[in-house]
């Protein structure tokens, strides 16, 4: 049987934490990790309606992609429309977890699933997400002790890189110091230069947690004084970020790429500002509310924005700077992405609805 906690591990695979904007709330908003699921259902937004349907399918945990709650709340109960459904679904055991912007910008996620739909390039992110600050720490431990210190390091949150643990780089030199009266070497004596045959270590570690690498570094380190050096190092680009920019494979004009995406998603129509006739091939995508990001995707040389939904002034700066924008509308531009679910190993193994 399933677990809770596997089906979110699951999703921490195919959408990672570290992908969701820093306002969104996702993951387990409620519920047990150790309860067993056999039966999921997956939304778009959680309702009422949807609450009833999951109670009536008797499933034991809804994945949603807008998630409830959304901001912090300070109580739970029948009075608001919030606080009953999530109440309604806590009495019957019945888990809640989001992916919302995690599966927005993940690989094969919904921003990368519309440039698909209108056989465009992935060029990569509008704005690209940097990997955390991280320090380097560089010290020089005996042979004898290399062990020992290594592990307390990594046992205090050094040396991860990416999806590795307990890494670090180690080379043989010499050391030499000099104890003044008021020092107790460990090796040699005060008042006389020694010198000792050391290996230099050197491991990364998240900055928040260099306090605790370097409070274990001295707890295990043998010397009454360790030497060691910290690097502030720059934040990596990830590859991965927020929205999409794509390259069409041909020249194409806003009028077809409006009926693609009609075709495509089954919009009546799809409204749009701009030229219909004019062609274009470089295209961002942000799926839901992305106007926000319409500035970036055009500094980039995107020449038609493509998002869910934008403001009247949103349009019209888009006209002014001879760009085009379409909307398809937050619900459909979301929606083929959260059915897609359905067919992952995961839902369709425990039976989605």
């Amino acid at each position: 049987m399933t677990k809770v906690s596997e089906v979110v591990s699951w999703f921490d695979q195919i959408a990672p934490r570290s992908l969701a904007a820093d306002w969104d709330n996702t993951g387990l908003l409620m519920g047990d990790f150790s309860s067993e699921v056999n039966k999921v259902l997956v939304c778009l937004t959680l309702t009422k309606e949807v609450a009833d349907e999951a109670i009536n399918q008797k499933v034991q945990m809804i994945v949603t992609h807008h998630p409830l709650p959304f901001k912090p709340i300070k109580n739970m109960n029948t009075s608001s429309s919030e606080g009953a459904i999530l109440w309604k679904l806590a009495t019957k055991g019945i888990g809640v977890y989001s992916l919302h912007t995690r599966w927005d910008d993940a690989q094969c996620g919904i921003n990368e699933s519309l440039l698909e739909l209108i056989g465009a390039k992935n060029l990569g992110p509008i704005i690209s997400s940097q990997s955390k600050e991280e320090v380097k720490l560089v010290t020089f431990v005996p042979g004898e002790n290399l062990q020992k210190v290594s592990e307390a390091l990594f046992e205090a949150g050094a040396g991860v890189i990416g999806n590795y643990k307990e890494c670090s780089f180690t080379i043989e030199g010499t050391g030499t110091f000099f104890g003044n009266e008021q020092a107790n070497p460990v090796v040699g004596k005060k008042g006389q230069r020694e010198k000792v045959l050391e290996q230099r270590l050197e491991v990364v570690c998240p900055a928040s947690r260099i306090q605790a690498v370097v409070s274990a570094l001295k707890n295990s380190h043998p010397y009454e004084e360790p030497a060691f050096d910290l690097v502030m190092l720059k934040p990596k680009p990830t590859g991965s970020g927020t929205g999409r920019i794509g390259l069409l494979t041909m020249p194409t004009s806003i009028a077809q790429l409006a009926g693609k995406f009609e075709k495509a998603l089954g919009i009546n129509r799809v409204s749009f500002a701009g030229n219909e006739e004019r062609l274009v091939s470089k295209v961002a995508v942000v799926c839901g509310s992305g106007a926000s990001m319409m500035t970036q995707a055009f500094m980039q040389g995107a020449e038609c924005f493509i998002t869910g939904e934008a403001r009247f002034h949103d349009l019209l700066s888009a006209k002014d700077q001879n760009k085009s924008i379409l909307l398809l509308g937050h619900y459909k531009s979301e929606r083929f992405g959260i059915e897609a679910l359905n067919h992952f190993e995961i839902c369709a193994s425990l039976g989605s609805v």
